[in-house]
């Protein structure tokens, strides 16, 4: 965060960070977490895993919506107390819409009846009344219907997307051989067309966060060059820009935002500091927000 900082030229008001989530004392006990952030004066977000990730264990949404998981988050909510971030922002099954996560649902009654749960149970605790729930999807597609599980406004605070650079639509990426500049610029426009627009994209949500009276978040966002399957736009100032102008207009109402500043290695990388021309338009916008 310092160095980010540093390079930014100021300093930041969120810092998203993610727990190890294999068994269930990762998830509710993850005090090296907790006390890496105590006192840094952030306002912290964090992932929170809905299930634990390690295969051997027999865990379901339908199980956590009965209740059975509750002892957990409910130490996890005493934990966060302890160490002074009684307010954070938790991600309960963030990008739940992808089908790589384990708690990526299928049935709506289980999915809503669980979030509830957990946010009843952690609400409970003394301390923990200024927890924060962000319902959080993953950005754009036009099929998978997200708002089926969307667990009622009581139970949301916002209405969070994650947004990358990365697009299947056609005429956008991979980039052809030969691809110059204006042949780039075109294809990063038609990207973002589709990521606004698309039926599942950023105006959509915009519009069903204003619908239920939250306002949006987006607790990642980037840029993606070096995907093996040539799918992201790379040093792309053009999506900085887009996605200034759009955390800026006061009809999406955007509560935070954080860059994804991060190498995911072999599946490429999101860095600002590698991506230079991107790094100069996202510094040349932000830094003095």
């Amino acid at each position: 965060m310092r160095k980010f900082s540093d390079w930014l030229g100021r300093d930041v008001d969120y810092v998203v960070d993610f727990s190890m989530r294999r068994t269930w004392d990762d998830i509710a006990d993850p005090a090296y977490q907790l006390s890496a952030w105590q006192d840094s004066g952030y306002r912290m977000v964090y992932g929170l895993a809905m299930l634990p990730e390690n295969k051997d264990l027999d865990v379901s949404l339908a199980a956590g919506a009965r209740g059975e998981y509750d002892q957990y988050f409910r130490t996890l909510a005493e934990n966060l107390v302890a160490y002074g971030q009684g307010d954070a922002i938790l991600r309960l099954g963030w990008e739940f819409n992808l089908g790589s996560w384990r708690w990526h649902p299928d049935d709506a009654d289980d999915f809503i009846g669980y979030w509830r749960s957990v946010v009843t149970v952690m609400h409970s605790v003394p301390g923990a009344e200024n927890l924060r729930f962000d319902w959080n999807v993953h950005n754009g597609g036009d099929t998978y219907d997200s708002t089926t599980f969307y667990p009622g406004d009581g139970y949301v605070d916002y209405v969070g997307v994650d947004v990358y650079d990365i697009s299947w639509a056609d005429n956008t990426y991979p980039y052809p051989a030969k691809c110059a500049a204006q042949c780039r610029h075109r294809r990063q426009k038609a990207a973002w067309d589709n990521t606004l627009n698309s039926r599942f994209g950023l105006a959509s949500w915009s519009k069903f966060a204003a619908a239920h009276g939250k306002p949006m978040s987006l607790p990642e966002w980037g840029l993606w060059a070096q995907r093996p399957d040539g799918h992201g736009g790379g040093d792309d100032p053009y999506f900085i820009g887009q996605m200034h102008d759009f955390i800026a207009d006061p009809a999406n109402n955007v509560a935070y935002q954080a860059y994804f500043e991060y190498d995911v290695g072999e599946k490429g990388t999101h860095r600002l500091t590698e991506l230079k021309a991107s790094g100069r338009n996202f510094r040349a916008l932000f830094a003095g927000e």
